[in-house]
Formats: structure tokens, sequence, C-alpha cells
């Protein structure tokens, strides 16, 4: 453990001489955001968490995405929510929130885009089951969905929409990967804007140092630990605003205007006009300049993420 903390001390310091590439969420990203709030659990709420999760284990049928053997079982389940999405498809709403990129806090009211679901009452909903349910399976599905949503709600792409999808529909070049279409009838692009914050640019980040998601949770908890204290309140709709309004900033620092669409929802890339032939032909580069924007907006969110869960469960669990 010493060791792994030198270690990060000294990729903080080289960090802070470099430029980077901004990284997000994927299997990695929801590692790392479990594996911070474990270092700030209090003992008996971080006991508790492992009692309610090793009563109920995840089914051995379900087919599991991300498996890093050796993970504290908070990480191990961080994504289960994903996994579980496959077969139960009316949850894919809990994961975000379309708040329209134009939106205003003091104009918009997300209580309608809400209706269908949303990731800000999915947090609330399973907040109040795993603190007031009797039924030990449900309590154990709420504590997975809690680390997961957690985690979702603090990429800033879940929290906003552009009639893009949450910029699913925004191709992009990245790493020299060029947008190739992948679904000729949907216009369906990949690398697109909101993958690349989902997990493409993290999984660099790693590679590009050579770290271990539990080396880079260790980096985070060391160099945000004095900004910790005041990041560790707020309700779920806070955190959606504020993910919202570092969307607007991802936007504007792409490297072509890409303009505000109508308050509209697009059921595939080929609604709105188009979109995702719209977007292709703006040939989005993304860059150095693209990571110096990116790159803090990453960590600090990581970090975030990983307090607020620690805090959520202290709150609702310590006795």
């Amino acid at each position: 453990m010493i060791a792994r903390c030198m270690r990060c001390v000294l990729v903080l310091l080289t960090f802070s001489t470099i430029s980077v590439k901004a990284q997000a969420w994927g299997c990695e990203g929801h590692e790392i955001v479990a594996l911070i709030a474990s270092r700030h659990l209090q003992p008996q709420v971080a006991a508790q968490v492992s009692a309610i999760l090793n009563a109920n284990p995840v089914s051995p049928s379900l087919k599991r995405f991300c498996r890093i053997s050796g993970l504290p079982i908070i990480a191990d389940v961080a994504s289960w929510a994903d996994d579980v999405r496959s077969e139960q498809p009316d949850t894919g709403p809990n994961h975000y929130v379309n708040i329209p990129l134009s939106a205003t806090r003091d104009k918009y009211n997300i209580t309608q885009t809400c209706q269908s679901g949303c990731v800000v009452d999915a947090i609330e909903k399973y907040t109040q089951q795993l603190k007031t349910s009797a039924d030990a399976k449900l309590r154990a599905d709420a504590l997975r969905y809690i680390i997961h949503l957690v985690g979702d709600i603090h990429q800033p792409l879940h929290d906003e929409d552009n009639a893009d999808q949450g910029g699913n529909c925004v191709p992009v070049e990245f790493e020299d990967e060029a947008a190739r279409l992948t679904n000729p009838q949907r216009e369906d692009y990949f690398p697109n804007l909101h993958s690349v914050w989902d997990s493409g640019m993290l999984e660099s980040l790693l590679d590009d140092h050579d770290m271990t998601v539990e080396e880079f949770a260790d980096f985070l908890d060391i160099r945000y630990r004095q900004r910790m204290q005041r990041w560790s309140s707020g309700q779920a709709i806070d955190w959606a605003w504020e993910g919202h309004d570092l969307a607007v900033t991802a936007y504007r620092a792409l490297p072509a205007f890409v303009p505000r669409e109508p308050e509209t929802k697009a059921g595939s890339c080929s609604d709105n006009n188009h979109i995702g032939k719209r977007m292709a032909d703006l040939h989005i580069s993304l860059g150095g300049r693209y990571d110096n924007v990116g790159h803090p907006i990453l960590e600090e969110q990581l970090a975030k993420a990983g307090i607020r869960l620690a805090a959520l469960l202290n709150s609702n669990l310590a006795k």
C-alpha cells in the first residue's frame, strides 16, 4: 500500500507538468468511483455494505461485462446495473436525465423530463428502498443501483441532451480513430462524443500511464482530499445540474461549432433531420486542446462521485 501511494504521488507530480487525455466512465470509471467511496465509508457502514452484497450476490447466470478479479465487492458490482439492463430494458432511463443542453436551472423544471424515469428519481427511489425495505434482496439490488447511478449522474453527458441522444449522435475522431458508420439505417457512428466520455478517454489514460483502477483511485484520493469535505453534500438534482453545466463546457470545447438543437428527443441518430449525418459532416477531431478542457472535468467528477457515494451511504446506513 505504501509503494502504491508513493507511486500515486509521483504520478500526481507528473500530471502537473504534462497534458494528458481526458477520460470517463465505463467499467473502470465505475470501479474507480466505488473504490474512492470505500476509502471514506465509516467502518460500520463498510461492514454493512459488504454484508448486504455478500448475502445476496449477483446471479451467476447474469452475463457480466466488467470482470476485473480481486476488487472489493463494492467495486465488483459497480457495473451490475448495466449488466442487468440487458434483461430489464425498462430500467434504461434510470441511468441519465435528458436536460436540454440549452436549458438553465432557473427556467427549466426537470419534473416532466423525469416522468418516464431518470437518474435523479432513481437515486432517490433506491436510497429509500435501501433504507427502509425489509426484503434483503431488494436492499442488495438497491445498493447495487446506488453504487452505479451515483457514478452515472456525474458523467456530464448523462445529464444533457441536444436532440442527439446525449452525444451518441455526435461522431468524433478520437486517438486517430476516425468515426465510422456502424448502422446505416439508424445513422449510428463510433467513436462518438458520448462513448469517448463514457469509456474511451479513461481507458486510454490508464493505458498511457500503466495504472490499475486501484492506483488511479488512490491518485485521485490524494489529489482531491482537501476538496472532498465541501463536495460531500447536495442532492441528486444538484449533481445533475452540475453535470449539465459541465456538458455545456464539453460541447463548447469541441473544435467545431455544434448548434443548440430544438428541445426534442431523437429516437435514433437518423431523427432530428438526420442529426447523426449532420454531425458527421462537421468532421470533429478531438485533440490536445480538448484534452486540456476535459481532463480536469473527468478527474473532479470521478472524485466527487466517490465522495458523494460514501456520504450517501454513511448517512443512510450508519446506526
